[in-house]
């Protein structure tokens, strides 16, 4: 089926639900206007995930990526909400019951003293009766022992009198009990509910996370496919997955980092972290980029291009060239650089362009290096014997110069 827009599809989403949620006073007092929310927001959210990365504008993917985040915010409030309150429930259960089984005890020592007074209240004195009765083993608990001594100087009308209220008083606990044990079973079915919706709003980020990662792929290789005969078409393509890229760090740093935080929550017995996708690589970037070794080049490159690097490296190592630099680098390494090189405000950072810092860094989410299709070679000055190299060469193997930067090689020359 041909993927809608994000903006036509969530238009439909929302007027499909507006015409089947509940018309009638009943029907809407069945259900709360904030379950209603929630259940508009996780089919925008679903709808979110099926958009088209391949053809959608980076606008449209930041607002799904916004949308998708959100529902997975509220999803998991609420899941916390409803396990507190399920402990909650858990917790009344247990006093109830604690407070059952002691009002229980209190109650027979209660009965068994009214029945003692009324058939042998004249036989001993009351201080040798609670001596004796003390020595025995009768009592497991100080609580119990403390009680009884307590009961035993109180008069007859006084023990009725807590006859009654314990009784009384256990009445209530049961019914508390029973209380608390229908708001738990009803809690833990909500529980269940919440926990499903919560699995479902972490598949729709994952939905995604994976189709950014797919297009990034392919548009990397159909950039690379178009070098050779559109390096304009071809530089745009992958300046757009750079920036498609360092979306999906960012998505992918935050969900590593909930993760985190859920285990340390749990006291370490969190969920698994996503699993990072590499498409093959030796290592996988935070922007899904398969990044691969290559000699003499720190960080590696992007796989895609392994082979030709290599062969270059090689080719140069033929004519007495020893070829060294540096390639992939995630937006993180490039936030630093441009911190480093630009400023440390978000202006400089993410607003300044390339060619007013010190030396020239591309903003972050723009810069081939952060898909793994630059290199920055070292002592490449161009009066070296490497930038000669590469001048004569680079571009048989598919690389071209930026002509502002003699060190600064890529697919597409940007």
């Amino acid at each position: 089926m041909r993927r809608r827009s994000l903006g036509v599809a969530l238009t439909v989403a929302a007027l499909a639900f507006g015409l089947s949620a509940p018309q009638t006073t009943n029907s809407a007092s069945a259900q709360s206007l904030e379950q209603q929310r929630d259940q508009v927001r996780a089919e925008r959210a679903r709808v979110a995930a099926q958009i088209d990365t391949s053809k959608a504008s980076l606008n449209e993917i930041d607002d799904a990526l916004q949308l998708i985040e959100e529902n997975l915010r509220t999803q998991e409030a609420a899941l916390s909400r409803i396990e507190g309150e399920v402990a909650q429930a858990e917790s009344d259960i247990k006093s109830a019951e604690a407070a059952i089984v002691r009002l229980d005890k209190e109650i027979g020592i209660l009965r068994d003293e009214m029945r003692r007074r009324a058939v042998a209240a004249y036989v001993s004195p009351a201080s040798d009766d609670v001596l004796s009765v003390l020595q025995t083993n009768d009592f497991t608990t100080a609580a119990t022992r403390k009680f009884y001594i307590e009961l035993r100087s109180q008069g007859d009308a006084d023990v009725s009198d807590r006859l009654e209220g314990a009784t009384d008083d256990i009445g209530h606990q049961r019914e508390l009990a029973k209380e608390a044990r229908e708001i738990a079973e009803a809690k833990r079915v909500e529980q269940a509910e919440r926990t499903a919706a919560v699995d479902a709003a972490r598949a729709d980020q994952q939905r995604l996370s994976d189709a950014m990662q797919e297009t990034i792929d392919s548009q990397i290789a159909r950039s690379l496919d178009l070098a050779a005969t559109d390096r304009e078409l071809s530089a745009k393509i992958a300046e757009q997955q750079a920036a498609l890229a360092a979306r999906l760090a960012a998505e992918k740093a935050a969900r590593e980092e909930a993760a985190r935080r859920r285990a340390q929550s749990s006291g370490g017995r969190g969920a698994p972290l996503p699993p990072l996708s590499g498409g093959g690589g030796s290592s996988s970037g935070n922007g899904g980029v398969a990044v691969c070794s290559v000699p003499n080049i720190s960080g590696g490159v992007n796989c895609q291009i392994k082979d030709r690097v290599t062969n270059m490296i090689n080719a140069a190592r033929a004519d007495g060239v020893n070829l060294t630099g540096s390639g992939y680098r995630d937006a993180s390494r490039q936030i630093q650089l441009r911190q480093s090189h630009c400023g440390s405000s978000y202006y400089a950072i993410y607003q300044m362009s390339a060619s007013s810092c010190r030396p020239p860094t591309a903003k972050p989410g723009s810069s081939q290096h952060e898909i793994g299709l630059a290199i920055d070679f070292s002592n490449c000055g161009r009066g070296s014997a490497s930038f000669a190299w590469l001048k004569a060469n680079a571009a048989s193997h598919g690389f071209y110069n930026l002509p502002s930067e003699s060190w600064h090689w890529s697919t597409s020359g940007r």
